[in-house]
């Protein structure tokens, strides 16, 4: 069904789908976005495909002229945007049932290590990388399998430690996007070490600043920025040998696409692939967790906040990909149904971002219900006969649940619920 957007801002213009150029920034379509193949709303024409595809379901659009993207066009980037924005996607090779339970384990295995490496460094000891490598591996074959059950464990956020629990959480992001750009086994395990080190310079940091209940200010922020310098010459002390990759990491991570980063502002050409993966993982997690100083964002908002930073602060073509893996409610979202029902999400669908599969929890009275797993895309109906739909995500704090103390049934107990 077509509408009518509306064009009554001075920033915002009406134009049709033939006059489109790359750089634009697309806000509004003729029709309901649920409809159309977008995931988010509002997006960069950063390549030709972006607008061939936007001609080919809209007549007209409103673009933001005060929002343009500034692309460099040569035939090297146009092509590496291309390999990276439209790739085959990755297949799931077991289900979320099939691998929680390892998966579980083996983010309990990488937690304890965060914690340990943090601790050696505090203690002034170097760090001892063989037990690392270790769990990274099983981390990369789990991942490997699907990404869909440590999505889900990312979201079990608390307020103790968030320095190990955030490290723990940019590790596996990290791996979850490099997986879906189709990165081998051999370079995700390196990701993998790049993510789980590139910030061990906070071990150093006091810790009257690391956990100041407030924002820093003046001489503060300068000796927390100084982190990535810490972690550089931590690394670089480590008995054994640390891929350069892994120290650059460490050290570059708060460095922009634009050059306007820090510690040494240098730009997208002198960036890693994995430094600008982890900048990536890194700011969502930050943007996604609960801080004395700051609400925790929702997902739609915090990838919204990225959006903006995409293609200065972030890389655009690897942040259309994390869009793209994350996908419209990631695992462990919590989301309100169309008859009010509370849902949490369990698995994604690439094909269908907005139809996850979920397991009902709460009624619309927020009573708790016996569990049952909805594969929306199989456009299950509810006792009143209507399609299961979701109409948002919602906080644990609206509905009353708490991640952490939802206990999911066996698979073979939702299996049966199917026969």
């Amino acid at each position: 069904m077509k509408k009518n957007p509306p064009d009554n801002h001075l920033s915002q213009i009406k134009i049709p789908v033939s006059q489109l150029t790359l750089g634009m920034y697309v806000t509004e379509l003729d029709r309901s976005w649920l409809v159309s193949p977008f995931v988010f709303h509002g997006f960069f024409l950063s390549i030709d495909e972006h607008i061939a595809i936007v001609q080919a379901h809209c007549e007209f659009v409103i673009v933001d002229r005060s929002r343009i993207f500034e692309i460099e066009i040569k035939s090297l980037q146009q092509e590496q945007l291309r390999q990276l924005v439209y790739p085959v996607m990755p297949s799931k090779n077991s289900s979320f049932f099939t691998e929680i339970n390892q998966a579980g384990a083996i983010f309990k295995q990488l937690n304890t290590l965060v914690e340990g490496l943090f601790k050696r460094i505090e203690q002034k000891q170097t760090l001892e990388l063989l037990e690392a490598e270790k769990v990274i591996a099983l981390l990369v074959a789990s991942i490997i399998k699907t990404p869909d059950t440590f999505l889900w464990l990312t979201q079990w956020k608390s307020s103790n430690n968030y320095t190990i629990q955030h490290t723990v959480n940019t590790c596996v992001l990290s791996l979850v996007l490099g997986r879906h750009i189709g990165l081998s086994v051999v370079r995700l395990k390196e990701l993998g070490l790049c993510g789980l080190l590139f910030d061990m310079g906070k071990g150093l940091v006091p810790e009257k600043i690391l956990n100041k209940p407030g924002k820093l200010a003046g001489k503060e922020i300068q000796i927390m920025k100084y982190h990535t310098v810490l972690g550089l010459k931590i690394l670089k002390k480590s008995p054994g040998k640390i891929p350069l990759s892994v120290i650059s990491v460490a050290y570059s991570h708060h460095e922009r696409v634009d050059g306007k980063g820090y510690p040494r502002g240098i730009g997208w050409d002198k960036l890693t692939l994995a430094t600008r993966i982890v900048a990536i993982a890194d700011m969502y997690d930050a943007l996604t967790s609960d801080r004395s100083y700051r609400q925790e964002c929702s997902h739609e908002n915090a990838i919204e906040i990225m959006q903006q930073k995409s293609g200065n602060h972030l890389d655009f073509a690897l942040m259309t990909k994390f869009v793209e893996c994350l996908g419209f409610y990631p695992p462990g979202t919590l989301v309100q149904l169309s008859n009010d029902d509370v849902a949490i999400v369990v698995d994604s669908h690439y094909e269908e971002p907005l139809r996850p599969n979920i397991i009902l929890l709460l009624g619309a009275d927020k009573q708790t219900k016996k569990q049952k797993l909805i594969v929306l895309a199989d456009r299950d109906k509810d006792i009143g006969g209507e399609i299961y739909t979701i109409k948002q995500s919602v906080s644990e704090k609206a509905c009353g649940l708490k991640r952490s103390e939802i206990k999911l049934a066996d698979v073979s107990y939702y299996n049966s619920q199917n026969k």
